[in-house]
């Protein structure tokens, strides 16, 4: 290789690790089990995100910083659709990292993972972006605001860990939770919808109306006698006493073609129309019953904590 060759690759040399020194800075360790630690992002002077997957504590939650302090810090919300806890740190200011414009993002720019122990210090791992594309729903009913695959070996350490462009800007918390085949990257933008939300709301609001559906075609026959331009809706396969569809009528075999501005041609649509800002709001339920198009007004409930969101059920 040539000198010029050698010393271009010294120089990208430098600049990675030069990401990394800086990086770390926003970057902590968190116990998150008695016997593993994992990485997290400050996204605030007072909050880290970290992977919800990784998270087994419940509270007093051990983590340390970059300039060998350590603190503890308390679970602020959790929200498992998209793999994401928000801790609240006490004690400490910790230094928020630069965001990217995940807009401007492009597939093959390089990406590094910055990870921080309590025994090693600063973990890197250098790959590219894989993927990148418009907002997309998790396999878990959460939304992404960017879709993000990264092309990385992520070490076990490095669960919610800051990825970050080629400038150390964030692009997100890589995870491993949110795809079978790849990591992924939470982006920066989901992070603080997620966090702001915790803050003002103290969790996180779904709609819920006590169903059970499943996606069917709609024979043509019945379109044409109802005008419909949709050639899918939802079936009611079940609907729980004393729920919001039960208290507004709603029946076995009804067809949902659309919930307020929503057309239900799939589950995925029925959980954009339940997002939380509809929680206490009555929409306008579009039904097929008996061959006939009928409509009910529904008052959109929360959707408990506890309850578990199975992909033909809200």
């Amino acid at each position: 290789m040539s000198r010029t060759g050698t010393s271009e690759l010294s120089a990208l040399s430098r600049e990675l690790a030069d990401v990394v020194a800086r990086t770390v800075k926003g970057v902590v360790a968190i116990k998150a089990a008695p016997y593993r630690a994992v990485s997290g992002v400050a996204i605030a002077a007072d909050l880290v995100a970290v992977a919800d997957h990784a998270l087994k504590r419940a509270e007093r939650i051990p983590i340390g910083l970059s300039d060998g302090k350590q603190a503890s810090a308390t679970i602020l919300g959790r929200d498992p659709t998209v793999d994401l806890a928000i801790l609240r740190v006490e004690g400490e200011t910790l230094n928020p990292l630069p965001a990217a414009d995940t807009e401007k993002l492009e597939t093959g720019s390089l990406v590094e993972i910055v990870g921080f122990t309590f025994d090693v210090g600063p973990t890197a791992s250098l790959g590219a972006l894989g993927a990148v594309g418009p907002a997309r729903r998790t396999w878990r009913g959460g939304t992404l605001d960017r879709f993000i695959r990264l092309d990385v070996n992520l070490y076990p350490s490095q669960s919610g860990a800051a990825a970050v462009d080629a400038d150390g800007r964030l692009i997100g918390m890589a995870t491993p939770a949110l795809s079978r085949h790849s990591v992924m990257a939470v982006p920066v933008a989901t992070l603080q919808r997620v966090a702001n939300e915790l803050v003002k709301e103290g969790r996180i609001r779904r709609g819920y109306l006590g169903t059970g559906v499943q996606t069917v075609v709609i024979p043509a026959s019945l379109r044409q006698k109802t005008g419909l331009d949709t050639k899918t809706g939802l079936m009611l396969l079940s609907v729980e006493p004393d729920s919001p569809a039960a208290r507004a009528g709603l029946q076995l075999g009804d067809i949902l073609l659309s919930l307020g501005a929503t057309v239900t041609s799939d589950v995925e649509d029925l959980q954009d129309a339940l997002r939380g800002d509809a929680v206490g709001r009555s929409a306008e339920a579009v039904l097929i019953r008996g061959g006939e198009r009928v409509s009910a007004d529904i008052v959109i409930g929360e959707r408990a904590a506890s309850r578990e969101r199975g992909e033909r059920g809200e």
